[in-house]
């Protein structure tokens, strides 16, 4: 295995050559420096270094643990630096512990070394066997991983991309690493009992001091590397790439300039625009046309559209494109007043054409008639938004739902269902504004339909869930004048004594 790595992506092949427990040498070099890590079965069993400094010999002597003639002495029957430390415990040269301690810790300072670079040339030579001289074990070789993550280059591309994701992160099981054997630091053992499955990377992170973040974000990261946690639902089929989320970041981030571009120049240009030109309809298109403009600009700006960040900072200006949509729906549906004008006078000019005596008898019931005709034809326009209405709010799409519950109040604005509705959608909303709307929509429907004792109930509860207990007692008795046997309204009653 040959091949070029950047610092975001070693990591990936130490948990590579780990996981699939291979055998061999890995040699990582950057022009002239080459650090060797040795891997038996996937564990990492030592480490040296081109860097006289960091060479086993040395740093035994610099640590009298080895005399420079006892060093002198075994390097004579040595071949390969690597068959060093077997030669001296063959020769009592030095006490095993003592070596094994300075050897795990010159592998550990030469991962750090070699994760500080931002990138170099990787090739792993197979091998049948390495001498385990050392004794190392998963434990270890987590731990190391974990110490060249803390030290690695250009991390900040992966930390953004990391923040970006809501998917949740929890612990796979099984665990690929003994967790509970793992000694970790206070701040990691706190961020491992945030990782409950729904809370994702930004709100764990969000509750540590800032001077813990980056440690504890790089400990996240090894541990979506390694295997131990993963993200839920998938990013993707396979063991975590660091490429794949580095590519889904920068990929939102084009689309969320894009959508703050076409915000901004909605924005400005919606506020100067007549309703027509809201709409992008000519001033005599037909309500088929109006209405297919009106659904095609809103969905544009739908919030399943939008990414949450942009829906979040662009609050405002969405608030005012929603409103001029709406503004110039309404006014766009309905016929001008010079149309109507000419409309009425068409339908005088055709009566005084036909008029005789007979026919000033009839006119009242003619007019009449003609007035009914054109309620009913609201009325049913106000019946197919409240139909569309009540689906949204079925669904969910609280925000739809009152877009048409207002359409339909536009039709027909003494239907108390429709206000009931449109309170019921606002009052999830703890907003004080929408709270506000809440109160007087349900207001509104108890003055249309006073005879309804649900609507009084609903009131009383909003009243309730706020906190005004008279307020709330009132409704509640009211719905009893109506309903002297009223199961809910007595028990809400009861429970405000």
């Amino acid at each position: 295995m040959q091949s070029h790595f950047s610092s975001q992506s070693l990591a990936e092949i130490f948990r590579d050559l780990y996981l699939s427990e291979r055998t061999g040498i890995l040699a990582l070099r950057q022009k002239e420096l080459e650090h060797r890590v040795f891997f038996g079965r996937g564990l990492i069993q030592y480490a040296e270094s081109s860097v006289a400094e960091m060479a086993l010999g040395q740093v035994l002597v610099e640590n009298s643990l080895l005399s420079t003639g006892a060093l002198a002495e075994a390097e004579r029957g040595v071949e390969e630096p690597a068959d060093l430390p077997q030669v001296l415990i063959n020769r009592d040269l030095i006490g095993k512990q003592a070596l094994i301690r300075t050897a795990r810790g010159l592998a550990e300072r030469i991962i750090e070394a070699v994760f500080a670079w931002e990138g170099g040339a990787a090739e792993f030579d197979e091998r049948d066997e390495i001498p385990e001289v050392l004794e190392y074990d998963v434990l270890s070789t987590f731990r190391l991983i974990l110490r060249g993550i803390d030290h690695m280059a250009d991390f900040k591309p992966i930390l953004e991309a990391m923040h970006d994701f809501d998917n949740g992160l929890r612990v796979r099981r099984p665990t690929p690493i003994p967790l509970e054997k793992v000694t970790l630091s206070r701040t990691q053992g706190f961020v491992l009992s945030r990782v409950d499955g729904s809370t994702n990377f930004r709100d764990i992170i969000s509750t540590l001091p800032t001077e813990d973040e980056q440690q504890a974000s790089r400990f996240l990261f090894g541990l979506l590397i390694m295997g131990v946690l993963e993200y839920d639902p998938p990013l993707g089929d396979g063991p975590f790439r660091v490429a794949n989320i580095l590519r889904d970041h920068a990929d939102r981030c084009a689309l969320e300039k894009m959508q703050e571009k076409t915000i901004q120049q909605a924005y400005a240009r919606m506020r100067t625009q007549n309703p027509h030109e809201v709409l992008g309809v000519t001033p005599s298109a037909s309500r088929t046309a109006i209405e297919r403009a009106y659904e095609e600009a809103k969905s544009l700006f739908s919030r399943d559209r939008l990414l949450p960040r942009v829906r979040e900072r662009f609050r405002t200006e969405l608030g005012v494109i929603e409103s001029r949509l709406i503004e110039a729906y309404l006014q766009q549906s309905k016929p001008a007043p010079a149309e109507r004008r000419n409309k009425k006078r068409e339908a005088g000019e055709q009566q005084t054409r036909r008029i005789n005596a007979e026919d000033l008898l009839m006119r009242p019931e003619l007019d009449k008639t003609r007035t009914r005709t054109e309620l009913e034809e609201a009325g049913r326009e106000a019946e197919l938004y409240f139909a569309k209405a009540r689906k949204a709010m079925m669904s969910g799409d609280y925000h739809n739902a009152i877009q048409y519950g207002k359409l339909a109040i536009s039709y027909n604005d003494r239907d108390a269902r429709f206000y009931f509705m449109l309170a019921e959608c606002q009052a999830r909303n703890p907003e004080a504004r929408w709270q506000r709307m809440a109160e007087q929509n349900y207001t509104k429907a108890t003055q249309l339909d006073p005879w309804n004792a649900d609507y009084w109930i609903s009131l009383g509860r909003f009243y309730k869930k706020r906190g005004l207990t008279l307020r709330a007692r009132r409704q509640f008795e009211e719905a009893l004048k109506l309903v002297p046997e009223h199961e809910e309204a007595t028990k809400e009653l009861q429970n405000l004594r």
